[in-house]
């Protein structure tokens, strides 16, 4: 046992060394041109952008699938698009956006079904990164479990600070930058792009968590106590990937019907015909993001209307 314990701390020390290392070396190039790094200008704006707000929350569907503009246009209201990656993970997402949140602020959350069917505490490599390449006090928007679901990732992160294509030969992406946002927060570098190949999303296999449906729930509760209005819609999703999954989204549908949230529209609603999507089954062209758009605004008006929202 002795021996063991001995070993284990020989490896251990050693690796949490270049861990740490690895951690305090600044960002590299590469890194800096992510659009991760778009989280900074989207926090400039939830701090700066007057009332009235309309905060969008989710991941690419909506960064890639708004045109704040016209939702400005027809709403009169001010929004703001803090969308980013779906891998972030919603109980960041939730956590993240709360504390910019001010009185009568109007949140649209718009989670992917993805978000449905997997753990609310999920790590990934794109949470590690916002905090430890972005901001490190985005740790601060993490739980216990989090943190260490995000550990997995930092061997590969550190080693990804040695690697001399992190810091020579850096060709920022022309679709997913830190630069590919507009004022209000959208993704349009795409909009001028021809439409890309890619494959449908499989059936969706795993359980819905119902313990999305109740984080969602504290998440409005901790918006009423601010005075602010929390509405729940659908992703514009790839019609053939939606007809893949059509039970498993029927079943998100009820679950949040039944919740008791303020839920506009149907997900069928929001079933995108494929001509109209770009490069990802969540990522929609200049057209289909203007379509979205319109369904969206017309829901939008009808439960403020409802609320009587002035």
């Amino acid at each position: 046992m002795k021996i063991f314990v001995v070993n284990l701390t020989n490896f251990f020390v050693p690796f949490l060394f270049f861990v740490i290392i690895a951690i305090a070396i600044p960002v590299t190039p590469r890194a800096s041109k992510s659009l991760l790094f778009s989280s900074e200008k989207k926090n400039l704006l939830l701090t700066t952008v007057p009332n009235p707000r309309i905060i969008f929350v989710g991941g690419s569907n909506l960064s890639f699938g708004l045109n704040s503009q016209i939702i400005k246009d027809s709403l009169g209201m001010n929004p703001i698009n803090t969308s980013i990656h779906a891998s972030l993970g919603l109980k960041y997402m939730m956590e993240s956006t709360l504390k910019y949140v001010k009185e009568s602020d109007i949140i649209i959350l718009v989670p992917e079904y993805s978000q449905y069917h997997r753990s609310i505490n999920s790590g990934s490599e794109e949470l590690m990164r916002i905090i430890f390449d972005v901001d490190i006090l985005n740790l601060m928007d993490l739980s216990i479990i989090q943190i260490f679901n995000i550990i997995p990732y930092l061997p590969k992160y550190g080693m990804s600070k040695f690697k001399i294509t992190e810091y020579f030969n850096v060709k920022e992406s022309d679709i997913y930058s830190v630069n590919s946002f507009n004022e209000f927060g959208d993704a349009v570098s795409h909009w001028s792009l021809p439409r890309q190949e890619f494959r449908p999303y499989p059936q969706i296999n795993t359980k819905f968590n119902p313990d999305v449906i109740k984080c969602i729930i504290q998440f409005g509760n901790e918006l009423q106590k601010k005075n602010a209005i929390l509405l729940i819609s659908y992703p514009g999703f790839q019609s053939t990937s939606y007809n893949n999954s059509h039970k498993q989204i029927y079943n998100v549908q009820n679950k949040l019907e039944e919740s008791g949230l303020f839920v506009i529209g149907k997900a069928d609603r929001y079933k995108i015909p494929d001509s109209l999507m770009f490069n990802t089954p969540y990522h929609l062209s200049k057209n289909g993001v203007d379509y979205r758009t319109i369904l969206l605004i017309e829901d939008i008006s009808k439960a403020l209307k409802k609320l009587d929202y002035n």
